[in-house]
């Protein structure tokens, strides 16, 4: 669903609108300096420093034979800082944590400061004190930059607190969307994950 929403999957019915325009009427470039999105983190084997990394994130505003120059560089040291790893800006993608990494590719779609943050389980596969790094992040960006987020996640504890609304999904088991506090119900949770 969350390839569908940004386009990098077709819909089989529907589409995707932003701000009532469909998102097939913006051109690419504009489409990604108005959305980020944050992949699930999976270890990295190439060489990039996690500032050369965030900085790819800039593509948006980099055309197809310029270099990054100093603005580039100055938004991803902000993007570091912003999400408390720069300190790691010279460190390689295959050297840091799985939830530094996390935290480097929420910096890599924050330098091209979207209105929209995608992020498919940005907690997955990392300790509870990383996860809770991980939601904190989240949370301030939402609040302090305004910045809407959209989130994959297998933790209803996590929905609870960082979500305003929800939208609760199961195979065969239907779905439901509304506020957190009217969708994520006992009887729910019991019906949607087989658990009292």
């Amino acid at each position: 669903m969350l390839k569908c929403i940004t386009g990098l999957l077709d819909w089989t019915e529907g589409e995707t609108k932003i701000d009532d325009e469909p998102r097939n009427s913006l051109k690419k470039k504009d489409l990604w300096k108005r959305i980020g999105y944050v992949p699930q983190a999976q270890k990295m084997t190439f060489g990039y420093t996690i500032l050369e990394m965030v900085i790819m994130g800039r593509a948006p505003y980099i055309s197809t034979l310029q270099q990054p120059n100093q603005t580039d560089t100055k938004a991803a040291l902000e993007a570091l800082d912003a999400v408390g790893i720069s300190h790691l800006a010279e460190s390689t993608c295959s050297e840091v944590s799985g939830g530094e990494l996390q935290l480097a590719l929420i910096a890599r779609t924050l330098v091209s400061e979207p209105e929209l943050l995608i992020l498919d389980e940005p907690e997955s596969h990392l300790d509870i004190q990383k996860q809770i790094v991980i939601l904190e992040t989240i949370r301030k960006l939402a609040k302090e930059k305004g910045i809407s987020c959209i989130i994959n996640t297998h933790y209803p504890n996590h929905a609870f607190y960082l979500a305003d609304k929800v939208l609760l999904t199961g195979k065969d088991k239907g779905l439901v969307f509304g506020p957190v506090n009217e969708v994520m119900t006992e009887s729910r949770m019991k019906h949607f994950f087989g658990i009292e």
